[in-house]
């Protein structure tokens, strides 16, 4: 008998009342476009859920600017279109009821116009779903007038941005350790130039991360496109490993060590410290400001048998083993070019999590110079709660350093502690709101009843057995394994027994401390380049990722089967 599918049966979003338009034009979290498609999916995945003004005055400009330079460098874009345009729907990334979007039309436009290239592989690669409705794809000759520059110029930025990877890692991470652990002693002065130190450092990393995340999407589309050439497209997820492990394999060994008093804890927050529940956000809390998260995940390794070198011999035999069918099936002289092909692929996974390493170190520079801003505020009196400089913008707190009367100071049209109450109850509004996978125009924002958002418990409707309930999404490390789901919403509250499937929303660098104790993955936005999909084929985990529901069909308790070859999650039990 096939397997059953359900219809997820909830109460029908409630719509969210606008807000007075003034409200929200001063809000700075709040810039929608109004004519292309627009996506929260990956891009959730760094910046997950409402997003504060402090965060965002780090994110952009520099990811709007250093995206752009990155298309005119590679040149997929003419030198014109370099300064960041006033039209939102111009941009790649914005910002809507202060959750963070992407421009899926303008991001496939750039895509289609490298050779090779086209939308419905960037939308597959970077969003984990093609969909309808975008702007048509370029043909003929306005696809291909871009092909001269591109290979002129791709290789030439390519080289650079691979020779400056490890000494800018190097120079970031010491960096990171003297100025983060060093930022308490600050006065007002020297954390407000910390901050703007801090961004600018974030934008340097992010050119680099930028050039060589596009290199490895169309490096993953080449892979993907000889496996299947071969017959063997299941293969195509399978082949792309890197040859040392990724940072976060670093991390997750060092954890073992920490586990095994190999290193102390210290040793071990010098090294990672800068990982954390929601890591991307500045105003999370990192392992380094609080280590008994570190300890408790070092007390679950403790409990349980791990052997990273074991891990590290088994995944070489795997990936040997896909090569050799793939080499079987193209011939001879068709496996001599592939070879190359996989030589240089194997640098991508490095290449991704080397560079979200760096901007995480940058992120938690930021976040330790706003902490120091935001006790010394309240010092002055100009803050109630050293927590409410959170909603303060980067250049907003370097205006108040260099004001003379702080107490007289104006910002976003009214005092400082004016201006942070109507953007606190702004964040508060922006929580409850709800942004769609994808949409056209101005996004329809709903927001879930409370009754319906407290119900994540198992269905108790009676005859509605769960067996045969299959979740689908899209299968990006390939294995089967089964057990028992465990639906993980925090990170700092995570703990589960051996032989759990972890279903998540989706998963940044600090979530790779869990990888190591579950049996499979399951997330409910990502793709083949997203994080869980990096480290789940580093790991040798399977993983099922852009499942869209699979946190709310899928309930604590539950066994079931991943296939991450096919993209499918089985309830068996």
């Amino acid at each position: 008998m096939p397997p059953k599918t359900r219809t997820r049966r909830t109460t029908k979003p409630t719509p969210v009342p606008s807000a007075p338009v003034a409200d929200l034009l001063r809000s700075p979290v709040h810039a929608p476009g109004r004519r292309l498609r627009w996506t929260t999916a990956n891009v959730d995945e760094g910046l997950p859920g409402t997003v504060t003004p402090l965060t965002w005055s780090l994110y952009f400009p520099p990811t709007e600017s250093t995206m752009r330079d990155c298309w005119v460098d590679l040149g997929v874009m003419p030198e014109s279109e370099r300064a960041l345009p006033d039209d939102v729907d111009a941009r790649f990334i914005s910002v809507s009821h202060g959750h963070a979007i992407a421009n899926v039309d303008l991001m496939g436009q750039m895509a289609a116009r490298v050779p090779g290239g086209s939308a419905a592989m960037m939308e597959e690669q970077l969003f984990g779903s093609v969909q309808g409705g975008g702007l048509p794809e370029p043909t003929g000759l306005r696809k291909m007038r871009r092909y001269p520059f591109v290979a002129v110029k791709f290789p030439r930025t390519l080289r650079r941005a691979m020779r400056e990877l490890d000494p800018t890692a190097r120079e970031i991470a010491e960096w990171w350790r003297h100025a983060a652990f060093a930022a308490d002693d600050l006065d007002l002065a020297g954390a407000t130039a910390l901050l703007v130190e801090a961004r600018a450092q974030f934008e340097r990393v992010l050119m680099i991360h930028m050039v060589l995340s596009m290199a490895c999407q169309g490096v993953m589309g080449q892979v993907e496109t000889l496996a299947a050439k071969a017959g063997m497209p299941e293969l195509g997820h399978q082949l792309v490993k890197s040859e040392q492990g990724t940072a976060e394999f670093e991390l997750v060994r060092d954890l073992w060590r920490l586990s095994a008093d190999e290193i102390d804890i210290d040793t071990f927050l010098q090294r990672h410290g800068y990982h954390g529940p929601r890591e991307g956000l500045v105003e999370s809390v990192s392992w380094r400001e609080d280590p008994s998260m570190v300890i408790a995940l070092a007390e679950r390794y403790r409990s349980r048998t791990g052997d990273m070198d074991a891990l590290v011999v088994r995944r070489t035999e795997e990936h040997a083993v896909a090569v050799r069918r793939l080499e079987e099936a193209l011939g001879r002289w068709r496996a001599v070019p592939a070879r190359a092909l996989l030589r240089f692929a194997a640098h991508a996974p490095d290449w991704r999590e080397t560079g979200r390493a760096n901007i995480l170190r940058c992120v938690d520079v930021t976040r330790a110079a706003a902490r120091t801003a935001g006790r010394r505020l309240v010092e002055e009196g100009l803050l109630a709660d050293p927590a409410d400089v959170r909603f303060l913008a980067i250049d907003e707190l370097h205006r108040i350093n260099r004001a003379t009367d702080r107490s007289a100071l104006v910002i976003d049209g009214g005092s400082l502690a004016e201006t942070v109450a109507r953007r606190r109850s702004d964040h508060d509004a922006y929580d409850l709101m709800r942004l769609p996978h994808v949409w056209h125009g101005l996004a329809p924002v709903t927001s879930l009843p409370v009754t319906e958002a407290a119900d994540t418990g198992p269905l108790k409707a009676p005859g509605a057995p769960h067996d045969g309930l299959v979740v689908t999404g899209i299968g990006v490390s390939a294995g089967v394994a089964e057990g028992i789901v465990k639906v993980v919403t925090d990170l700092d509250e995570a703990d589960f027994d051996d032989g759990t499937v972890m279903v998540c929303k989706a998963t940044d660098p600090g979530w790779a401390s869990l990888f190591p104790l579950a049996e499979a993955v399951v997330t409910d936005v990502g793709s083949a380049m997203s994080h869980a999909a990096i480290v789940c084929r580093e790991l040798g985990l399977p993983c099922v990722a852009n499942t869209r529901t699979g946190t709310v069909d899928l309930r604590d308790g539950m066994r079931v089967r991943v296939d991450g070859n096919a993209g499918t999650v089985e309830v068996i039990g």
